[in-house]
């Protein structure tokens, strides 16, 4: 069915495999119960680069684009008529009136906000739907291939899909509230990880210290507002128009017919607003910026013309296509042997500093949307994206003329949105791991702790745990302990800080751990533990 659906468009046709094919496909499945597999073949996009070319591309062809400006209020003739709007730069804070023969509404989760704006009773036709998502590292699937399964525990869907050098994982069409900067819960983002676990083999430890980075998104479903079922629901997009004010709305959809919905929408703007254009649509088969030039190998040009790792060369050509490029002629040199220009903003992800100043080109003004809409790092790595901040603040600064109030602004609202992609929730989990304790409790495992931190820097190493250990009467062998680290390591650094700490203690105490290595180890700690010497 589904490659019947794709036609012509279909990149390669669907087939089966057995349980033995499967296994060799995806070697890190659960063979358990396992029966074969269906293969289909989809496509992956970077939304927001295809966001912004979309935007760039219509300022090449006369569009007025305006970043970071708010709709206040409509204006209106005695007829009630939208015929403009009262606007703000979010940015600058000024305000002024934009003069208009039609207005439409395309701000999806926020249509109905909108809505009510021109017209206050208004009824909501947005049913907000949050997807939640995780990111792992890149062993969890094979390259190239993921994962799939229609029918999770609770019914929904679950995926995890190699993205980026990673793998995301998540769950779709969850209720939610409609708010700026959605986030997920850690109860989210353990029950993703339960359900991974179910189908990947022993070899894979699912760890809670392996989420680089999870956030939460809002997919605007649609009902129609007259409709006798309320519950319906419309998988596709529905277009509006209020009689009176003659606002034309936009709702619902997906990228995948995102043109088509444009076309409607503009069709239906004419036709409302009585509009005379000068020719019908010309956007099928338009080419958007960057994609002209561009072939699968022009990576290699960028590598021998400029000297960059593949990597980012990759990066640069897959993002950018052939304005790739033109970030090159930002770069600096690095001053090492191999590669010769291409300075990261992070070791650890392909992204590098000319990228900024060539994003400032393109419209960019706050390093928020430097982390999240052209760079990706905060949903690749949040702790990454957390140490890159300075830096990319620097760049900015420097390339705007920001003083230090506007820096100071800066580092504030950008470290407010990382929270927000996963840092917050971990943050939780920690914290929430000394409510398992008395007060007294934490302060004899603290002084254990403190004895043990030599170089009174927060963290134990695997040998320091072992001295720990032994301080407590338990002797375990070195490659259990790291084991152990692996576990309650939140941050994923090789060493476990208190709260960590706190974790290990606690399932020591209550013998209430998963059935898994860390498990059996701590068990096995528990029934022989020294309760007087432990603090318990």
């Amino acid at each position: 069915m589904y490659d019947f659906l794709a036609g012509k468009r279909g990149l390669k046709s669907s087939y089966f495999l057995s349980k033995e094919r499967s296994l060799e496909r995806f070697p890190m499945l659960k063979e358990e119960k396992l029966v074969g597999s269906v293969i289909y073949y989809d496509g992956q996009q970077n939304d927001t680069r295809m966001n912004i070319a979309l935007a760039l591309t219509a300022a090449a062809k006369g569009a007025v684009v305006a970043n970071h400006v708010e709709l206040i209020d409509f204006i209106k003739d005695d007829d009630g008529k939208i015929i403009g709007a009262h606007v703000r730069d979010n940015i600058t804070k000024e305000k002024w009136d934009i003069n208009a023969k039609c207005v439409i509404n395309a701000t999806g989760p926020f249509t109905d906000g909108i809505r009510k704006l021109d017209e206050t009773d208004a009824k909501d036709i947005v049913i907000p739907s949050s997807g939640i998502h995780v990111v792992l590292p890149e062993y969890y699937s094979p390259q190239g291939m993921g994962l799939l399964d229609p029918s999770t525990s609770d019914g929904r869907v679950l995926f995890f899909l190699p993205w980026k050098g990673r793998v995301i994982a998540g769950t779709t069409d969850a209720p939610t509230k409609i708010t700026p900067h959605p986030e997920p819960t850690e109860e989210e983002i353990n029950f993703i990880l339960g359900e991974i676990k179910n189908y990947l083999n022993e070899d894979i430890n699912v760890r809670r210290g392996d989420v680089l980075a999870a956030w939460s998104g809002i997919r605007p479903l649609v009902k129609n507002p007259n409709a006798t079922d309320t519950q319906s629901v419309a998988r596709t997009h529905m277009v509006l128009v209020n009689d009176k004010s003659k606002l034309v709305t936009i709702a619902g959809g997906k990228w995948t017919t995102y043109r088509a919905m444009a076309e409607d929408v503009v069709d239906k703007a004419i036709e409302v607003c009585d509009l005379k254009p000068k020719n019908g649509c010309v956007t099928e088969g338009l080419k958007l910026i960057g994609s002209h030039n561009w072939t699968p190998t022009m990576f290699i040009r960028l590598i021998q013309t400029f000297g960059f790792e593949k990597e980012v060369a990759v990066h640069l050509s897959s993002t950018y296509g052939d304005r790739a490029f033109e970030v090159a002629d930002y770069t600096k040199m690095t001053g090492s042997r191999w590669p010769l220009v291409g300075i990261r903003l992070s070791d650890e992800l392909p992204f590098i500093e000319a990228e900024v100043k060539y994003a400032i080109k393109e419209y960019a003004r706050t390093a928020t949307d430097i982390i999240s809409n052209r760079t990706r790092l905060a949903f690749l790595n949040v702790q990454s994206s957390l140490e890159s901040v300075p830096k990319i603040v620097t760049i900015m600064a420097k390339e705007l003329n920001w003083d230090k109030d506007r820096v100071k602004e800066e580092i504030k609202s950008v470290s407010e949105f990382i929270e927000t992609m996963g840092l917050r929730a971990r943050q939780k989990a920690k914290i929430g791991l000394s409510h398992n304790f008395t007060d007294n409790e934490i302060k004899q495992y603290k002084k254990v702790f403190s004895k043990f931190d030599y170089d009174n820097d927060g963290h134990i190493t695997v040998l320091k745990l072992k001295n720990v250990l032994q301080y407590l009467n338990q002797d375990v062998a070195i490659n259990e302990l790291h084991e152990l680290i692996d576990e309650v390591d939140l941050d994923n650094n090789g060493s476990i800080e208190f709260d960590e700490f706190l974790q290990l203690m606690y399932s020591l105490k209550t013998g209430n751990v998963a059935n898994n290595r860390f498990g059996h180890i701590a068990s096995t700690l528990q029934k022989e533990i020294d309760v007087d010497r432990s603090g318990g």
